[in-house]
């Protein structure tokens, strides 16, 4: 499959695309240089939002407002207003890691994970915020925290740390929130990049981004297995996301860090976002009753 240019925003590092049907729009961020962008699929509009932060996560909740996830702090902002309401910080007097990617549970708790500035290994977490905004940690040793997603019966929650080349899953309690390691369902070879953000189809199937692997590459938790392949025209392919009125549109961000002046030249569409028409609609996304 392929895609195309739905963006040319040449960000430094777009992630965390999302689709909001209430504003039939698309969301996704530019982490380094802390904008949010809205693009609308009716009027093709895009709307953006700078912050003076570190911007990794947008997530949408159950008010008209998004949270959003600010170097290690995580805030409510109001797109009417603008105005922010800071709730929790994650590492009180730590400067030295920031939030990654994060998602919300069938339930609503949300899950937010963490990576040091200078990628240190093993100092970083998952973390689950109930609505008492305690953050417990549930995952530990983590380098890069990355993907997230909930097997279609709630069931099994799958988890990446980029560096592991892993997609590890976990048994899920949905009464309790908790977890409890089950196995490695996925070993990404090297020669296909390095897994980053996830998301996942009606079929139980997960759509990760391969950093480095020019493409979303397509997996069977089940078994193990790769199923398919989008092309991407960027190297540095970060994350995807489901959307559209008929949720069968594939929202792809990339990245343009970390590329020489020939990379980009070669590349030059890198740091853009991209779309794709796709064969499946996207499993249930859930919002934040934060």
């Amino acid at each position: 499959m392929k895609s195309s240019l739905l963006y040319d925003c040449k960000s430094e590092l777009t992630e965390c695309p999302i689709w909001h049907a209430a504003w039939n729009s698309f969301l996704w961020v530019d982490i380094e240089g802390g904008y949010l962008y809205r693009y609308n699929l009716e009027d093709k509009r895009v709307t953006s939002w700078d912050f003076p932060h570190r911007l990794t996560l947008v997530v949408e909740t159950s008010s008209d407002k998004l949270l959003l996830a600010l170097d290690a702090k995580l805030a409510l902002f109001d797109p009417i207003t603008e105005s922010l309401e800071w709730l929790v910080d994650l590492y009180p007097g730590n400067t030295s890691l920031r939030c990654n990617d994060g998602a919300c549970d069938p339930q609503g708790r949300l899950w937010v994970g963490t990576m040091s500035l200078q990628m240190t290994q093993g100092v970083a977490a998952l973390f689950r915020l109930d609505k008492d905004l305690v953050p417990k940690e549930m995952v530990s040793n983590v380098t890069i925290s990355n993907g997230l997603s909930w097997s279609l019966d709630g069931k099994i929650m799958y988890y990446i740390d980029s560096p592991t080349q892993k997609v590890q899953a976990f048994h899920f309690d949905s009464q309790t929130g908790n977890i409890r390691f089950k196995k490695d369902v996925i070993l990404v070879p090297e020669k296909f990049g390095t897994p980053d953000g996830m998301c996942m189809d009606e079929n139980g199937m997960l759509w990760i981004g391969h950093y480095g692997g020019s493409g979303i590459f397509c997996w069977n938790p089940e078994t193990g297995k790769l199923v398919d392949k989008i092309e991407v025209p960027a190297p540095h392919v970060t994350s995807c996301a489901f959307g559209g009125p008929q949720g069968n549109q594939l929202l792809i961000t990339t990245a343009r860090e970390n590329m020489s002046d020939e990379k980009l030249e070669e590349y030059p569409l890198s740091g853009s976002v991209f779309i794709a028409e796709m064969p499946v609609t996207g499993a249930p996304v859930f919002s934040c009753n934060i």
